[in-house]
């Protein structure tokens, strides 16, 4: 299980990679803004992953695959605030 967790942050660093500068573009600010807010994205979504595989590890739920909360969330934060943008 511990693989099929780990399989999770390639996912997130394509999200925050990938994803952020489409959204922001989309969103309509200049490149600039683009890049920092596609470098910072991608830095909180693998801080949310680190967090949350510290806390498995620490207690002992290696057989659960909670790394892959950090892409569902984010993905639904993106749907929820696709009007917004």
């Amino acid at each position: 299980m511990e693989m099929v967790n780990g399989l999770s942050l390639p996912v997130v660093l394509l999200m925050g990679l990938v994803g952020a500068p489409v959204l922001l573009r989309r969103a309509g600010y200049p490149m600039g803004k683009t890049i920092l807010g596609t470098l910072t994205g991608a830095m909180v979504l693998l801080g949310c992953w680190a967090i949350l595989s510290s806390i498995q590890n620490r207690l002992g739920l290696t057989f659960l695959p909670l790394g892959w909360l950090v892409p569902l969330a984010s993905g639904f934060a993106v749907w929820r605030w696709r009007g917004q943008l």
